[in-house]
């Protein structure tokens, strides 16, 4: 299991942290900062290249590139068509909503927050039906969205824009896309106690204490392994085609790792690759029709889950925990999407690297397109997503920043996909250094542990 820790960068454009550096000190403080917890992300399961030859799967590509800093060579598997002969590859997709009921049962909350925040368990349903719509609008299903002019400009999907600047073909007929079939109906999951438990958030507590109003960052923790099951499970019973990628969507309902460690968390999402239990049809050697699965799941992410989108709870001088990052709306389904784009079956090995904006990922040998960006993300205008205090969700979406193939692979992906869009390493490029965070290392390829 890879586990992708949330980097405590500084997060979003310059405008974007100016403004919220900006604001008065005069709010009132807080004690001293407990630990809090972080977002992460993670993979499921994976499937070797030998059970692909022929399998029923969605579209992919492979090919080999030789990483020249240590002369091996590695097989690297990626949804689409070879972009060297273009064409336009679209992959069908079902939304699955959950809905996720939890109850109070005197959940032991007392490491949560900052000294003297307390969050008392609630009752609480989280419905991601709520959020579908929201979704289907977004960057990631929508055709009419622009990336800034830094990122070429493209007019389309976040995960096609990517993928079209990784292989520099932007402006061409080269497509990676992603169409919805349908809604499945809402699949609903009862939480014990003693599995997951709800509570107020401490940016919406402080706020909400300091005379802000009401401030929903009520937010779901689940048990992952616990949660996990229960997902294998809806995707065996479902029997969604192994052609089609099921989306499991949340709202704000995140992960822990561990019984009743609620620390060890929150895993925002995931995407794996597996067989299906009972659906075979033919021998699992690579040479039958057997179907592969590849599948998601994602939170939908209120503002204040995490900060860095309200300003006032932004402020230097506090002493409650002040973080910059910032996640909202689709920010955790943009990061699975690409990296599903880029590694579908959870395969792709790379030579291992490490950087200092994620210190907490070790020595990392996947390539995982999202890791070692996860917080940075830029701004797409057009968010209209309602909060439930009425108010809207800034008016932006908040795609994440997506480090590209070539930059995992030391000059040796070259040869096969040619230069990313303008040279850049990441699909931000400049930008991507340019936030203020403690590296400005993705204008050179990976370095090694």
């Amino acid at each position: 299991m890879h586990h992708r820790t949330l980097l405590r960068l500084l997060v979003g454009l310059t405008a974007v942290l100016a403004a919220a550096l900006a604001t008065s000190a005069a709010f009132a403080k807080s004690g001293p900062a407990k630990p809090d917890v972080s977002a992460e992300f993670t993979t499921q399961g994976g499937v070797d290249p030998q059970f692909l030859q022929n399998a029923t799967t969605i579209p992919h590509w492979t090919f080999q590139y030789t990483d020249p800093t240590n002369g091996v060579t590695y097989p690297i598997t990626m949804v689409g068509s070879d972009p060297r002969g273009g064409g336009s590859t679209t992959v069908h997709t079902v939304i699955v909503p959950l809905k996720l009921n939890f109850v109070a049962g005197g959940q032991d909350t007392s490491a949560l927050g900052y000294a003297g925040f307390t969050a008392p368990p609630l009752n609480h349903t989280f419905d991601g039906s709520t959020r579908v719509g929201d979704v289907l609008s977004s960057p990631i299903f929508g055709q009419s969205f622009t990336t800034p002019a830094i990122m070429g400009g493209d007019t389309a999907q976040v995960g096609d824009a990517f993928m079209r600047a990784q292989a520099n073909k932007i402006g061409t007929g080269y497509h990676v896309k992603i169409a919805n079939d349908a809604v499945l109906p809402t699949q609903t999951i009862d939480v014990p106690a003693s599995k997951g438990l709800a509570y107020q958030r401490p940016v919406g507590a402080w706020r909400e204490a300091n005379g802000f109003g009401p401030t929903d960052t009520i937010t779901g923790v689940a048990d992952y392994g616990w949660f996990s099951s229960h997902l294998q499970g809806l995707i065996n019973s479902l029997h969604i085609s192994a052609t089609t990628v099921p989306i499991f969507l949340t709202d704000n309902v995140l992960l822990y790792i561990g019984q009743g460690n609620y620390l060890n968390c929150c895993v925002l999402g995931y995407h794996g690759a597996g067989m299906p239990v009972g659906r075979g049809a033919g021998a699992a050697n690579g040479n039958g029709k057997q179907p592969v699965q590849t599948f998601i799941y994602a939170a939908w992410t209120h503002p204040g889950t995490y900060s860095g989108f309200l300003p006032d709870y932004v402020n230097p001088t506090r002493t409650a925990p002040n973080p910059v990052r910032g996640l909202a709306d689709i920010h955790a389904l943009s990061h699975e999407v690409s990296e599903w784009l880029d590694d579908p079956y959870v395969n792709n090995a790379v030579q291992p690297w490490l950087t200092p904006t994620a210190p907490q990922y070790g020595c990392t040998g996947v390539l995982e397109t999202g890791d070692p960006v996860v917080g940075v993300w830029f701004p797409y205008n057009g968010n209209n997503a309602a909060a439930p205090t009425g108010t809207t969700y800034y008016g932006q979406y908040h795609p994440e920043d997506e480090v590209e193939a070539q930059w995992f692979g030391r000059g040796g992906v070259e040869p096969v996909l040619g230069s990313a869009y303008g040279g850049y390493l990441t699909f931000m490029g400049p930008l991507t250094t340019g936030l203020g965070g403690p590296y400005a290392g993705f204008g050179s390829y990976a370095q090694g542990c």
